[in-house]
């Protein structure tokens, strides 16, 4: 178990108005004044009622735990990279004797033919053969030839390739050789308890050929080993029972699938309780095919409950992943001021995502992902339903969304880039909710823009972090599909989800300054100065104050690890 404590002091500015109150003066009771108080308190009602409005837009309807498109993950670990898996390779083959059972002891060579190749072109071989074209060959003359074809393969990575003399008659001049291109006959795994075999050997055999070359199989296998559920892979390509055969014998050694996650922090809005409790239980690998089941309950005073349930399934040796997930909470406003109104506000989506890595080795990943989610949110007044934003009726909002999002991460030891960026398209489809004259619907488009960039700075392994969130939407937007800002993950200072609107830009830097690492107490200690800024707005409404807010602060992240196992 891991733990990890946030603390920070922070200034913090932004554009607000005052509200100026004036004392009144005693005056006499009469029916004239009697009346005047009766007209004051509807008044107050009628303010009340218009205040837990405008409050409740900035609470009710959103996710109190993630913005519209999740942000993105942490992309420095800190723990050490595991060392590169081991491939230990087949001996060089021993010279064939096909060549030496020739009968001749020489021959005039005027051409030389090279079958049996598919990777090199024969302009490529034939700088290789040209040395021994047009003179008198020997028999030992005829084996260098054939292994200055063999080395040639070698030297390209095809480490069980090679070259052999057949039995032939040599006619005017002509001589034949004929590649036997090496073959991964057989992938053997040991060592794994909670993969299955085909899981690996799938994923291996990507890089496995026909015919095999070391480069692509040792990226494979350090690909594989980059899988977190992997601690180490040790590999060995041994010669299979034929020329030109092999076979790969891995060991795996893994890591415990099983997390249980514990976590207190206070990343919601104090109108819901502030403090909130997190467990979270998962399996990174439930049937051995690489799929991952995860729950995840929450709860705070007025966050009851808070579920996030998904079940992440490869469907390919390519990693093509199906996820399917539902995520349900139930808000209740225990804000004093608005206690007595109990307002409340229950919200259900439902998501099902494909997505399809189209280009990864070692420091690079592209990818695309499909999703479909439906978005149903409902409020709550007095135990009545009641409308707290524009669009919705008698207070419920209904979305479905197809969200098209492409991927970009880049990473090395000293420097890591991600992008994100995701359309999502609004479509008339399950119970969509669906206004006239403007207001914000079902039927919609926006644009989501994430950019992270880090960097680790020596000597003194000291981390620059900058981060970026950009939305932007050709419509107003119904509260599920809007963005928040403030709080945690965007402006820290402010308290959670303080501005809640159509668009926003926020934008973070912040340095990672070690104090204390791989201590028996601590894992990391850092002190963590940062500038926060967001600023929000609405599409064809009104865009309250404030629009903008920023912060300056300095924290302390501390991870200890409380329990050590050897197996992790």
């Amino acid at each position: 178990m891991k733990i990890e404590h946030h603390c920070c002091k922070w200034v913090r500015g932004t554009l607000s108005c005052r509200i100026k109150r004036e004392k009144s003066k005693r005056c006499r009771f009469s029916n004239f004044w009697i009346d005047m108080v009766i007209l004051v308190s509807v008044c107050v009602v009628i303010v009340l009622s218009f205040s837990a409005l405008a409050y409740a837009q900035q609470v009710l309807g959103i996710d109190p735990t993630v913005r519209p498109g999740d942000r993105l993950q942490e992309i420095f670990k800190e723990k050490p990279p595991a060392p590169p898996p081991s491939l230990i390779l087949p001996p060089p083959p021993p010279p064939k004797k096909e060549a030496e059972e020739l009968p001749l002891k020489s021959v005039f060579v005027r051409t030389i033919v090279v079958t049996g190749s598919t990777v090199f072109s024969s302009e490529e071989l034939a700088e290789v053969t040209a040395p021994y074209v047009g003179r008198e060959l020997t028999n030992e003359d005829l084996e260098a030839l054939r292994r200055a074809l063999t080395t040639h393969y070698i030297n390209k990575g095809f480490v069980n390739s090679g070259a052999i003399i057949p039995d032939q008659t040599i006619v005017d001049g002509v001589i034949t050789l004929k590649i036997i291109e090496g073959q991964l006959t057989h992938i053997e795994v040991e060592g794994n308890k909670w993969f299955g075999d085909s899981f690996i050997q799938d994923r291996l055999a990507l890089g496995a050929g026909p015919p095999v070359n070391i480069s692509p199989l040792q990226q494979c296998l350090q690909i594989l080993q980059q899988d977190t559920r992997i601690k180490l892979v040790h590999a060995e390509l041994r010669p299979g029972v034929k020329p030109g055969e092999s076979v790969l014998k891995v060991n795996v050694e893994e890591k415990i699938p099983f997390m249980v996650w514990l976590a207190a922090n206070n990343y919601v809005p104090p109108s819901i309780g502030s403090r909130r409790g997190l467990l979270a239980l998962a399996h990174k690998n439930l049937t051995g095919r690489g799929d991952i089941l995860s729950f995840t309950y929450g709860r705070s005073e007025g966050l009851r409950p808070q579920i996030d349930v998904w079940y992440s399934l490869p469907i390919t040796a390519r990693d093509t992943t199906l996820t399917m997930r539902y995520r349900k909470n139930g808000i209740y406003n225990v804000s004093r001021l608005f206690e007595d109104l109990d307002i409340e506000s229950k919200s259900d989506i439902y998501g099902l995502t494909l997505r399809h890595p189209f280009y990864r080795t070692l420091n690079q990943e592209f990818a695309m992902a499909l999703t479909g989610e439906n978005l149903r949110n409902k409020n709550y007044m007095l135990g009545e339903p009641f409308s707290f934003s524009l669009g919705e009726e008698a207070g419920e909002s209904i979305d479905t969304a197809i969200r098209f999002s492409q991927e970009w991460t880049y990473r090395t030891q000293q420097q890591v880039i991600a992008a994100r960026s995701r359309f999502s398209f609004g479509i008339d489809a399950l119970d969509a909710t669906i206004r006239e004259h403007g207001l914000p619907d079902g039927e919609f488009f926006s644009w989501l823009g994430q950019f992270q960039w880090a960097r680790i700075l020596k000597p003194w392994d000291v981390q620059v972090i900058f981060r970026t969130d950009v939305q932007l939407s050709n419509d107003p937007l119904l509260p599920l599909e809007q963005i928040a800002v403030g709080g945690r993950y965007t402006v820290r200072g402010y308290r959670e989800n303080l501005l809640v609107r159509d668009q926003a830009l926020i934008a973070s830097l912040e340095s990672r300054i070690p104090i204390v690492r791989n201590k028996r107490w601590a894992d990391y200690l850092q002190l963590v100065p940062f500038i926060d800024y967001g600023r929000s707005w609405n599409k064809d409404f009104p865009t309250p104050n404030p629009k903008d807010i920023w912060s300056i602060g300095l924290g302390l992240r501390w991870g200890a690890t409380l329990i050590k196992s050897p197996v992790e």
